[in-house]
């Protein structure tokens, strides 16, 4: 006889459970009614048990009645789809409940979140109302013998709250909603003063230390940041006003740290000790990721000596580099640790960075600390394996498809970026170069790439003190140290400025790496790519965009001055060897019959004009355009470009 099966002929295994239970059955529930009424029904299960235990210890806490209605106004106050009024008589409502409680609530781990929703929803008064209380000092009454009641936090004032886990969020919402009311602000950092230093090293209490400097106004929060140097700091600096030219408008200004020191000798050594242990705890907290305290390494690096950078901060910091370069301040510090740190030191660092090259060379303060890097470190090969060979692979969020021929450059988004250019332009020009400009004086011509920020970074020759004489914390020669390193990267600057010669012309951080690597590294293969660009783009080849009027190299604001500098580049050598390639002279076979055409407008008039003064092809292109002399006199009277080929057409 055949076993029945245990499956219906559904195909389903029967239920074992009872027939006739109701899925609502009183047993199931969590916490049914009768936990409440004193019944021993469901009172029975462990789980009961223990949230009715929990239930009864919250009832006997402070303010548990108001709590318990607070929170169900705050389920509905958080409802995204209600309206403004809404939720502002929901607040109300709410700020009612709390108005007296707002401290002791705001202490609790799971009542917090209403007084939050009081400062994010309520109105102007209602908010300040609550900053009020909770920066007020308690009374006496309430301190007499009110310790036990409140739990122990009698006493607590805003600086403890901001070093409570859940009671600081509190502090967070004060700050965020109640910046533009300036009681609210002054209220806030009068309470806060004489914590600074305890705050800004606490695990919690950093958190509001961030957002109160990034968030208030630099006036407002001076007060507090006088604290972070030290006590000595705070009292001699109101007796010492800024004498700098931008603060005599406003004598009440603070001085910066970096001019009390200097104004106040006698007290650096105190000031950098302070720092020194201020700073220590901080690492042990893990608080690099805030940009205060980037702003705080860079006050200590101000006043400190290369030595003490050398001998504390860069072995501090080390292994913690990359979260510094997020901001324009830990990256100066990163760079100065960079430039006085000891060989293992920079390795370290370096070491850090392998794998983020590209991402910092296009962070708009981050790309100071690869230059750094590159400008001081002797060992050429390790930064060639750890720095620069990243560049030589396209980055991984590109998807290449096709012939190898058609595949764009990996450092073309480097060379048209402003910050990322600044790699190639470092290494390309020596700092041995000089320059004269049009008044006869002298310079050096890597300056000209940097702007005045940059050059202070990247001052040249950093040194430490060693038994009493300066040295030089490189050993290697800088124009050494440089062709080891743009040999590296030679072969794939030639291929990126063939390859994309049209669209560096165009571009101005693009267009100065072409200019370089034109002027370091000419080849009749780089030459025929930009006369090809000009050939392409007079001929119009490239579809036009929707909107917008296509403009040739000759007539592009970028373009039209990218190739007059290559030709004046070209003028002050004096090409005139044969078998020298020669930019002006592929560029005058080509369009030798069209220069009449090029000079009818004001850009091309320019770039003539800088044709014309390449001595190998100057009679020529006279000859050529003697035809069109008057035209181009006619233009003169209305064209400064005209103006300057006339001049340099009659010029003898």
């Amino acid at each position: 006889m055949t076993a029945k099966s245990s499956f219906d002929h559904k195909g389903k295994k029967p239920s074992n459970k009872p027939e006739g239970k109701d899925k609502n059955d009183p047993k199931k529930r969590k916490l049914s009614n009768a936990s409440f009424s004193g019944k021993d029904t469901n009172d029975t299960t462990p789980a009961n048990k223990k949230r009715a235990l929990k239930a009864e210890r919250q009832s006997h806490r402070r303010h548990a009645t108001t709590v318990r209605s607070a929170k169900e106004i705050w389920n509905e106050l958080r409802i995204k789809s209600n309206s403004a009024e809404t939720n502002s008589k929901l607040c109300s409502e709410l700020y009612g409940l709390l108005k007296g409680k707002i401290m002791e609530v705001a202490l609790q781990h799971d009542a917090s979140r209403m007084v939050q929703a009081v400062l994010q929803f309520g109105s102007a008064e209602e908010r300040l109302e609550t900053v009020r209380e909770l920066c007020a000092v308690p009374n006496e009454d309430k301190l007499k013998g009110s310790a036990d009641k409140n739990g122990g936090h009698s006493t607590v004032n805003l600086a403890e709250l901001c070093r409570i886990q859940y009671a600081h969020f509190v502090v967070l919402k004060m700050i965020k909603y109640c910046a533009r009311d300036d009681e609210c602000v002054r209220l806030i950092v009068k309470n806060l003063k004489k914590q600074m230093t305890k705050l800004a090293v606490h695990s919690v209490g950093s958190r509001v230390v961030e957002l109160l400097f990034a968030t208030f106004s630099s006036k407002s929060i001076a007060p507090l940041k006088l604290e972070l140097y030290g006590p000595q700091y705070a009292l001699f600096a109101s007796c010492n006003p800024s004498t700098d030219n931008d603060d005599k408008k406003n004598p009440s200004t603070l001085p910066t740290l970096a001019s009390f020191v200097e104004n106040n000798p006698d007290k650096r050594e105190s000031t950098v000790t302070h720092l020194q242990s201020l700073i220590q705890k901080g690492l042990d907290k893990s608080l690099t990721g805030f940009s205060y305290f980037h702003s705080l390494l860079l006050d200590y690096v101000s006043v400190a000596t290369p030595n003490d950078i050398r001998d504390f901060l860069t072995p501090a910091l080390a292994e913690h580099s990359l979260h510094l370069i997020s901001t324009r301040a830990g990256t100066k510090v990163v760079c100065d640790c960079v430039a006085y740190g000891t060989v293992k030191d920079r390795k370290k660092i370096l070491k850090c960075f392998k794998g983020y090259t590209r991402s910092s060379l296009l962070h708009r303060d981050a790309y100071l600390a690869i230059l750094r890097m590159v400008d001081v470190m002797d060992d050429t090969v390790l930064v060639n394996k750890m720095i620069l060979a990243e560049l030589l692979q396209s980055p991984d969020t590109e998807k290449e498809d096709g012939a190898d021929s058609e595949k764009p450059s990996p450092i073309l988004d480097l060379m048209l970026s402003d910050t990322g250019s600044k790699l190639f332009l470092l290494l390309l020009v020596s700092k041995d170069e000089m320059i004269s400009s049009d008044d006869g004086k002298t310079s050096y011509r890597w300056l000209k790439n940097l702007d005045p920020y940059e050059i202070e970074v990247l001052h040249r020759n950093p040194c430490v003190t060693e038994n009493g004489e300066s040295v030089p914390t490189s050993k290697k020669v800088d124009e050494t140290r440089r062709q080891e390193l743009v040999i590296f990267l030679k072969e794939l600057l030639v291929d990126a400025c063939v390859k994309h010669t049209e669209e560096l012309m165009r571009s101005k951080a693009g267009s100065r790496v072409l200019l370089e690597v034109t002027e370091h590294f000419p080849s009749y293969e780089l030459f025929s790519a930009v006369v090809d660009a000009c050939t392409d783009s007079l001929e119009n080849k490239r579809p036009e965009k929707s909107g917008e009027k296509y403009l040739t190299i000759l007539e592009d604001p970028v373009g039209h001055l990218t190739l007059k500098h290559l030709l004046l580049s070209e003028s002050r050598k004096d090409i005139n060897q044969d078998g020298a390639e020669s930019l002006a002279r592929m560029l005058y076979s080509k369009f030798q019959l069209r220069l009449g055409e090029i000079a009818s407008s004001n850009r091309g008039s320019f770039v003539i004009s800088a044709l014309l003064k390449v001595p190998s092809v100057t009679k020529d292109v006279k000859k050529a355009l003697r035809g069109f002399k008057k035209d181009i006199s006619k233009l003169a009277k209305s064209s400064a470009g005209a103006k300057v080929l006339l001049d340099a057409l009659n010029d003898k």
